[in-house]
């Protein structure tokens, strides 16, 4: 009854898997995540709105310095590429040592245009002639205030159609716990019992002669009794104790868009 009285000791102990305590981390979890999933949207929309209410000339002040190497070098690699390019040749004309032409310089300087936002000669100041460090700063500098007025042109179109969002419109949360304790006793007992009994009887006589006086002989008896007991004992005992747990969420999604510009 040992494997039984084990299987009935772990099923008594059904409470220790704690399966409210698991339920409800995972109804608070997921209430969680749906909240800080709309709280990033908030601030997402927010920070959009804060963006969009400053000028052009403020926008792109405040955030030129946040345009890496690579967007600019794809601005100028468009604008003014090199004439005969090569695996190792630079992507862009716009190096020191370099020369513009007058059609490269219009070219430029028609990428680099800013206008209505306050900058001067409206950020055209690419020239014809070698390129020092100087002209190479100075456009490189431009390239990042057009790549911003750009960001801020399509933050503003955002703000004009309404932000994407997400929209929880329905959802389940559904847990299981499949509990189940099996216990298995048995024994056997086996016994062979075998015995063995054998009598021998040897004489031997020898005379000499017809007739003799003395007559040698011997004889022996031989008795041996045999008994073999054997017993074979075995016992199994086993016990099964198995525990599913289940958590599962399904929540259904919709789309739609904010409206964050009404007018």
């Amino acid at each position: 009854m040992g494997a039984v009285n084990d299987a009935l000791a772990a099923a008594s102990r059904l409470e220790d898997v704690q399966f409210p305590e698991f339920t409800c981390k995972l109804v608070t979890d997921t209430f969680d995540a749906l909240i800080a999933a709309n709280i990033r949207q908030q601030q997402a929309f927010v920070e959009l709105l804060q963006a969009t209410s400053k000028s052009l000339s403020t926008y792109i002040n405040d955030t030129k310095d946040d345009i890496g190497p690579t967007e600019i070098l794809q601005l100028l690699s468009a604008a003014a590429p090199p004439e005969n390019p090569t695996a190792d040749s630079d992507p862009t004309k716009v190096v020191v040592g370099g020369t513009l032409s007058a059609a490269e310089r219009d070219s430029l300087n028609t990428a680099l245009e800013v206008p209505g936002a306050s900058i001067a000669n409206d950020n055209k100041v690419a020239e014809t002639g070698n390129l020092t460090q100087a002209r190479v700063d100075a456009i490189m500098e431009a390239a990042a205030k057009r790549i911003a007025a750009n960001k801020y042109t399509l933050l503003t179109e955002m703000v004009r159609q309404g932000m994407l969002r997400l929209v929880v419109e329905d959802g389940t949360i559904e847990t299981r716990l499949s509990f189940r304790a099996t216990g298995f006793d048995s024994s056997s007992l086996r016994s062979t019992d075998a015995s063995r009994t054998a009598f021998q009887f040897r004489a031997n006589a020898k005379t000499g002669g017809l007739v003799s006086a003395w007559v040698k002989a011997s004889a022996s008896t031989s008795y041996s009794n045999v008994r073999v007991r054997t017993v074979d004992t075995s016992q199994v005992s086993s016990s099964t104790l198995t525990v599913d747990i289940f958590g599962g969420v399904k929540i259904n999604f919709r789309t739609d868009y904010l409206p964050l510009n009404p007018a």
